[in-house]
């Protein structure tokens, strides 16, 4: 009899296990991530957004529109700009809580940004821009001179100098607001889920280092009620493990860009359209040459470098045709991006004779491509890729692989001859690449490899300050065309297509703006 009823639990315990495989658990998403999150704290982390973008609001959001993406009010329902371009006043949207019934204030604004030029490394871009950011980030002074209260839901930003995308900038996840009494009195913020307190759609429950982490719906949320009620997001590092499991059941989307493009093309591709979902990683990845190598500085080989290069064999060749090609630095998808910009022509012919009008022999140009030994299959191939395609207009490029934190070191002492990199945008405005490279001396030598012309270094500076929208597009697409067409500073290549496969309980899945692995799971719809 024992024997029969521990058969009928297990049975049941079998049937109940099934049928949460299959979905049964209304309102259930389920995903999976290679890596785990190492923080739930905004102000600690580049990467790990799934947690801001799904528990915290920001001011403004970037959101999809008709092909395209804008910035729209989120936090805020109104605000100004002086006719400086320097001061913004803002009103937050009445009746906002925290997800702990905490009421939203311009105080939590205000304690978010001096929060992050007091702890944050590398989060510190967007509040350095409002007066008195850098004496706060020093530690000599505590509060923000430009942050100006008037009441609960109206407060003043002044920018150390004028920033006409600064509504893009506060869009971004690092510009989260937190709740400043919850957050200030937390012991271990970043840890217990209990003390990630937001105004988002959800909340964090729990958190299973490397195995699991769960988001349910805040019912506090002052936005629409989302069909995902409950979002249990997997550790699986292993993608192919991934792909079993959407294969049964357990996942109901699965993130296709771990997996080998032999199984996303056999298993995938095949399956109906409205089951695949594809949007580009708006950036782009690029080949940087170092300035002061003694073959590089030429801007002559800079340019055959550029012309030597194939790059559509590398998006259908290795990405079997999952990117598209860049010939800009302000990419695809970002306000101020030149579509008539041609870019480098593939012209290995050409190379060869710009080479031979520059007084190079054959074999003559030495330098080193420095790869990141982490990098993926891909990357690597492009670097494989790209020293064959030199090697044949007469340019020794040799693959050099570097430990990861010794190849971060190598670029960051602007050392290495040469590098291909990505960069992700992370809000819609070309100061988020062409500031972050050329936007002062320090900028230039560290991230582009010593580019010395001083002059665009001032323009890019100073064309952030452009309050006139066609007058700072006009400017930035001059700028993008002088960078790449006259100085070859860079290599401009492709950016990557991002693709995601939907399970059968899932209606629709509208992914980030730009493409990140982490998504609004309110833009989830369950059948």
């Amino acid at each position: 009899m024992k024997k029969m009823m521990a058969l009928l639990i297990s049975f049941i315990l079998l049937l109940s296990a099934s049928a949460f495989a299959d979905g049964a658990e209304p309102g259930l998403l389920r995903t999976a991530i290679i890596y785990d999150i190492s923080t739930l704290d905004v102000a600690e982390t580049t990467d790990n957004y799934l947690i801001p973008m799904n528990v915290f609001d920001r001011l403004f959001e970037t959101r999809p529109a008709d092909g395209a993406c804008e910035v729209v009010k989120s936090l805020v329902t109104d605000y100004s700009v002086s006719a400086d371009g320097l001061t913004y006043d803002f009103t937050l949207r009445d009746g906002v809580v925290f997800s702990n019934g905490s009421a939203l204030t311009a105080s939590d604004v205000q304690y978010s940004f001096e929060r992050l030029l007091k702890i944050a490394k590398d989060n510190t871009d967007i509040p350095l821009e409002i007066a008195g950011g850098e004496a706060v980030m020093k530690g000599e002074a505590d509060s923000l001179e430009g942050f100006r209260i008037t009441d609960d839901t109206h407060f003043s930003i002044t920018l150390a100098a004028p920033n006409a995308g600064f509504p893009a900038e506060l869009s971004a996840p690092a510009a989260s607001i937190v709740d400043a009494e919850t957050t200030a009195a937390a012991k271990n913020f970043g840890k217990d889920p209990a003390d990630t307190v937001g105004s988002g759609p959800y909340i964090v429950t729990e958190w299973v280092s490397n195995d699991h982490y769960t988001l349910v719906y805040n019912d506090k949320y002052w936005g629409a009620e989302p069909t995902v009620k409950k979002l249990i997001v997997k550790v699986i590092a292993d993608p192919n493990t991934q792909d079993l499991m959407f294969q049964n059941g357990e996942l109901d989307i699965i993130d296709l860009q771990n997996l080998d493009s032999a199984i996303v093309a056999g298993t995938y591709k095949t399956k109906p359209a409205d089951r695949l979902v594809s949007t580009p990683k708006v950036g782009l990845t690029y080949l940087l040459m170092n300035e002061n190598n003694q073959y590089l500085k030429d801007v002559k080989v800079r340019k055959a470098i550029g012309m030597a290069i194939d790059v559509d064999l590398f998006i259908q060749g290795i990405y079997m045709g999952d990117a598209q090609k860049e010939n800009c630095i302000i990419p695809t998808g970002i306000w101020g991006h030149n579509d008539a910009q041609q870019g480098f022509t593939y012209d290995p012919d050409g190379a060869k004779k710009l080479l031979q009008e520059a007084g190079y022999a054959d074999g003559e140009i030495k330098f080193e491509l420095a790869l990141d030994s982490g990098a993926n299959t891909s990357l690597q191939l492009v670097y494989a890729s790209i020293s064959d395609q030199l090697k044949k207009v007469g340019i020794e490029a040799t693959v050099a692989s570097y430990e990861h934190s010794a190849w971060l070191a190598k670029r960051s002492s602007s050392e290495m001859d040469s590098f291909v990199a990505r960069w992700g945008m992370d809000y819609n405005d070309p100061a988020n690449i062409m500031y972050t490279f050329f936007g002062s001396e320090e900028n230039s030598k560290g991230r582009s490899l010593n580019y010395a012309d001083k002059d665009v270094i001032a323009r890019v500076a100073a064309a952030r300050s452009i309050v006139d929208d066609d007058a700072r597009l006009k400017e930035y697409q001059a700028l993008d065309e002088k960078l790449i067409m006259e100085d070859a500073a860079w290599v401009p290549m492709y950016t990557e297509m991002h693709l995601w496969c939907l399970g059968d309980r899932v209606a629709s899945f509208t992914p980030h703006w730009a493409g990140f692995t982490d998504f609004y799971a309110t833009d989830v719809v369950l059948k």
